[in-house]
């Protein structure tokens, strides 16, 4: 997802944001002003996108494919 251009575009309305992202240990939905100070944080590291559901990406955050399971 876009950081720029997908999700701090949405400072002005976090409540859009509601439910994009989940918690992965307890499924939670973040509401919309978690997710937008989520970005801002991981813009502040250089990332360009969130990477969502991956964990084997790169330092902009793109992911960097995965093996096909056997």
């Amino acid at each position: 997802m876009d950081i720029a251009n997908g999700v701090i575009r949405y400072a002005r309305s976090p409540r859009l944001l509601d439910g994009l992202l989940k918690e992965a240990d307890t499924g939670r939905s973040l509401p919309g002003e978690e997710v937008l100070s989520l970005a801002r944080e991981m813009a502040g590291k250089g990332y360009e996108v969130m990477p969502i559901g991956c964990d084997h990406f790169d330092s902009r955050g793109y992911c960097l494919g995965h093996e096909d399971p056997p």
